[in-house]
């Protein structure tokens, strides 16, 4: 695992397949479904500007024990339309710190969210979580208004995620 550079960078505005999955280990529930639901309509992730991200969505609600919420957004084209299990909308895109992490799964890679979080505080970068410490993990625990994203990827062979910490 090598962590990258951090990196001052701006998602844009963008249509979004949303999904949300309960369960003690939700992120793979939630990827398989989007992504079988995007097969149907005949797009793919990492295929004609279809993104995917993933986010811990707790704040201000109630978790069964043992478990977590995770949610997944897809970029999709404008014609795209939701169903009962997909919702449609817009995500407000805005400025992210990103991070690059190569091979993340060789080591322990939600230590990216801690760099992050000093990266911010040691440079005094408001972030739009409401934090008030490097320590504060809980502010992770993201909302849709300012989601903290992870997007994995393949480029060349080798296996990416970038983490996006909102900030102002």
């Amino acid at each position: 695992m090598e962590f990258g550079k951090i990196e001052r960078v701006s998602l844009p505005k963008s249509l979004v397949a949303s999904y949300e999955v309960i369960s003690g280990e939700p992120e793979q529930t939630a990827i398989e479904f989007v992504e079988k639901w995007l097969g149907n309509k005949g797009l793919s992730a990492g295929k004609n500007g279809v993104r995917g991200f993933g986010f811990d969505c707790h704040k201000g609600r109630e978790i069964p024990n043992g478990c977590r919420i995770y949610h997944v957004y897809y970029t999709v084209p404008e014609s795209t339309k939701g169903d009962s299990d997909i919702t449609v909308k817009e995500f407000q895109g805005g400025n992210f710190a990103r991070l690059v992490i190569t091979d993340p799964f060789s080591g322990d890679f939600p230590l990216a969210w801690g760099i992050l979080l000093k990266w911010a505080f040691d440079n005094n970068i408001e972030t739009r979580l409401g934090y008030t410490s490097p320590n504060d993990i809980y502010s992770l625990f993201s909302n849709e208004d300012a989601p903290c994203l992870e997007e994995l990827y393949i480029k060349d062979g080798v296996q990416y995620m970038d983490f996006y910490l909102p900030i102002e």
